[in-house]
């Protein structure tokens, strides 16, 4: 057992960095045009008339998250969290611990955020006593109400899906940036274009549902875009320095995938695939809301299928 163990190589000596730069400006401009697209298309295109269109998109995107979460990042972080180089117990399941805390860390954000907006949220139609409604209320006012507190929930969402995927997206980039693999590029470049393109979509709708102003979303949607050429600069950056084996870098990688795992996993449930399928905005039609479920299964199964080619 001993020799088996002296047996590891935990140096990291070996690993030559391969600056790939041709590579990686590719992907950095390739991702910068798909999650353009995906980001400002709604901007532009939102409509009550393709309200059905954005309503199997959202779900097709919900699936892509959350397999992202789950087999992308907390695929990788299992091993790298389990790895004999790291010196930590090899048995014992550190990232679904990481993970777990994330997806908590995110939901005290989300309730913080509404219990800051608050005192914005107005009271529902169901929530008014009945002598408000027999004192001839006006309905109008409700429906107000109704909206106005639908467009908060929305301003809640968005900024917790995009702080999710904000942070997913810029180790994401690092990964991409220290990789002396060009195959490996290749596959990350593939994977985080098609996941980035649906994320900006998906962002995108909850901003008009937010009713930001046109300079809002571009600030944000200009946000969601730099984070990934940022962590790909970073990477390139540190690239020469790079030991993969080390503990720093098996702690970090690790440690980060397991935290951006839980925030994705959060965001696809919590911010995506519930609210698409929630009661204000489900299609009345069964056929719709039947396509909307296979949409969602299919997003997941391509992202599944990048995974095993990746």
């Amino acid at each position: 057992m001993e020799s088996a163990v002296e047996a590891i190589d935990c140096s990291g000596e070996n690993d030559l960095y391969e600056p790939l730069v041709g590579l990686r400006v590719g992907a950095l401009f390739g991702i910068l045009a798909v999650s353009s697209i995906g980001v400002f298309l709604p901007l532009f295109t939102y409509t009550a008339k393709l309200n059905k269109a954005y309503f199997l998109v959202r779900a097709f995107a919900g699936g892509v998250v959350l397999v992202t979460g789950f087999v992308h990042v907390l695929g990788d972080a299992i091993p790298l969290l389990s790895d004999p180089c790291l010196g930590l117990s090899t048995e014992f399941p550190w990232a679904l611990v990481f993970t777990s805390f994330a997806a908590m860390c995110a939901f005290t954000l989300e309730w913080s955020l509404t219990q800051y907006f608050k005192h914005k949220l107005p009271s529902s139609t169901a929530d008014s006593s009945p002598d408000e409604l027999e004192s001839g209320l006006d309905m109008q006012v409700l429906d107000d109400k109704q909206l106005e507190r639908r467009r908060l929930r929305y301003v809640v969402i968005s900024t917790t899906f995009e702080a999710g995927v904000i942070f997913h997206s810029i180790f994401i980039g690092i990964t991409i940036g220290i990789s002396s693999s060009a195959d490996t590029v290749r596959s990350l470049m593939v994977a985080l274009m098609f996941h980035q393109a649906c994320e900006g979509l998906a962002l995108g709708v909850t901003f008009v549902k937010a009713e930001y102003s046109v300079l809002k979303y571009c600030f944000l949607g200009l946000l969601f875009l730099v984070v990934t050429p940022v962590g790909i600069a970073i990477g390139m950056g540190v690239g020469n320095s790079y030991q993969s084996e080390s503990k720093v870098a098996l702690g970090f990688e690790g440690g980060f995938d397991s935290l951006s795992a839980g925030i994705l996993i959060y965001n696809a449930l919590v911010d995506l695939i519930v609210p698409t399928f929630g009661p204000e905005e489900l299609p009345v039609q069964s056929w719709l809301q039947g396509l909307g479920l296979i949409f969602m299964y299919a997003g997941g199964a391509i992202m599944s299928l990048i995974a095993k080619w990746a």
